[in-house]
């Protein structure tokens, strides 16, 4: 959010809960405030967020995903683009380790439960934490998957939008279950080495 509101995006905050839309709102303000840029972020419940939004971004923990979706599925518009970033992983002995579920990945099960949306799968290696730090660059590449390619292009120039990223097309939306089992081991190796917010780059 903050990213892409420094490109010139108009983005939106959602929550289940207006209240929580609204602080998050305001807290992203503010960072953006201290890091010398006016900008104030819509607020509001989902099903109000999502419905004049040409691109959605699921930044939810897998076990949400379903109800999520099904909450909002007559929401969303048709041919709407929806972004996963979504990582089902659990808890090992070692670490963590991809959970992927039946249907291959939490962004093909994004697209069947939202069969009227176009689902791209991205940003499953960009440290969350480098991402809200404004005074600190994020580098690296992002794989981009989806099924329908002009989705896929948007998704890409959203990527181009933040300084340093590079989008790669990873093709359909099926790799995804590689980029959702990637995730987890960047965390677990992250931690070990101890840099917490390791990326990829493909040269």
């Amino acid at each position: 959010a903050l990213r892409w509101a420094l490109a010139g995006h108009e983005v939106l905050i959602g929550s289940r809960r207006a209240e929580k839309a609204e602080r998050v709102a305001g807290e992203l303000g503010e960072a953006l405030a201290r890091a010398g840029t006016s900008y104030e972020f819509g607020h509001g419940v989902n099903a109000d967020v999502v419905a004049g939004a040409d691109v959605v971004v699921f930044t939810i923990p897998f076990e949400g995903v379903r109800p999520t979706c099904e909450g909002l599925r007559e929401h969303i518009r048709p041919g709407t683009v929806v972004v996963s970033p979504v990582v089902p992983m659990r808890k090992a002995d070692f670490g963590l380790i991809a959970d992927l579920p039946p249907e291959g990945s939490a962004a093909e099960l994004i697209a069947g439960l939202l069969p009227h949306a176009r689902v791209v799968a991205a940003f499953h290696t960009v440290s969350a934490a480098l991402l809200k730090d404004l005074s600190k660059p994020v580098e690296g590449d992002v794989v981009v998957c989806g099924d329908d390619e002009e989705a896929k292009e948007l998704v890409m120039g959203l990527v181009r939008d933040i300084p340093n990223l590079r989008p790669l097309d990873g093709g359909p939306l099926a790799y995804s279950r590689v980029l959702e089992a990637l995730t987890p081991l960047l965390i677990t190796m992250g931690k070990r080495i101890g840099q917490p917010n390791l990326g990829v780059k493909f040269i």
